[in-house]
Order: structure tokens, then C-alpha cells, then sequence
């Protein structure tokens, strides 16, 4: 019984390590990467990221959600604006979203900053 206790476990870490192994890779090839949370399948992942990009335009909207149908909850003021970001995520559409902590926080799609798609 102690046996099969023993084997289940080290298949269970043996998983999670596994399963974590992949993302970090990829988020540090994006940048200064640290975490992944896992999600269900049916919705994409947040990768942990953190930087600074620029505003294309001046007007652009910040959105409440990773999306263009959320809320625009405020407009970036110039061309060339200091953006923060702390995380970066696809929506189901494919479309990759920067979330904003500065100057103020928000999600920005990613075509309208300086930071890659």
C-alpha cells in the first residue's frame, strides 16, 4: 500500500514538473518571464511577463478586458507614451493583449504598442 502512495505521488511531480517546463522557456524568450498559470483549455494562458513598450499613436483605447468589445477606460495621450505592462495574454480570437499597470492600468491590444505581437 506505502508503495502505491510512494509511486503516485512521483507520478504527480513528475507531471507538474513536466508541465512546467515548456512555458518558462517561452516566456523568457518574450522577455523578463517568471510564471505561467495553468487554464482550462477552452481558455488561453497568462503568461507573467514585465517591461516597458510605447504608445504608437495618440488615441489608442485601454480596454477593461483582453478584448475589443471591454470598456475603453481610458486613451493613451501621445505618440511615443511610457507604457508599463506586467502580463501579456491571448484571447480565444488569437489577438495578443498587454495588461497595464502605468500610467494607468488597463489591457492594450498589442498593435498598438512598440512590444511584439
Amino acid at each position: 500500500m506505502r508503495m502505491r502512495s510512494l509511486l503516485a505521488g512521483a507520478t504527480m511531480g513528475a507531471a507538474l514538473l513536466a508541465g512546467g517546463t515548456t512555458a518558462p522557456a517561452q516566456a523568457a524568450s518574450e522577455g523578463a518571464g517568471a510564471s505561467v498559470s495553468s487554464a482550462p483549455s477552452n481558455q488561453s494562458v497568462i503568461v507573467a511577463v514585465e517591461g516597458w513598450t510605447t504608445a504608437l499613436r495618440s488615441g489608442d483605447p485601454v480596454r477593461s478586458t483582453y478584448s475589443s468589445s471591454g470598456s475603453v477606460l481610458w486613451r493613451t495621450a501621445y505618440e511615443g507614451q511610457s507604457l508599463h505592462y506586467y502580463a501579456k495574454k491571448t484571447n480565444q480570437s488569437g489577438n495578443v493583449w498587454y495588461q497595464l499597470d502605468s500610467p494607468r492600468w488597463g489591457w492594450i491590444y498589442c498593435g498598438n504598442v512598440a512590444a511584439p505581437c
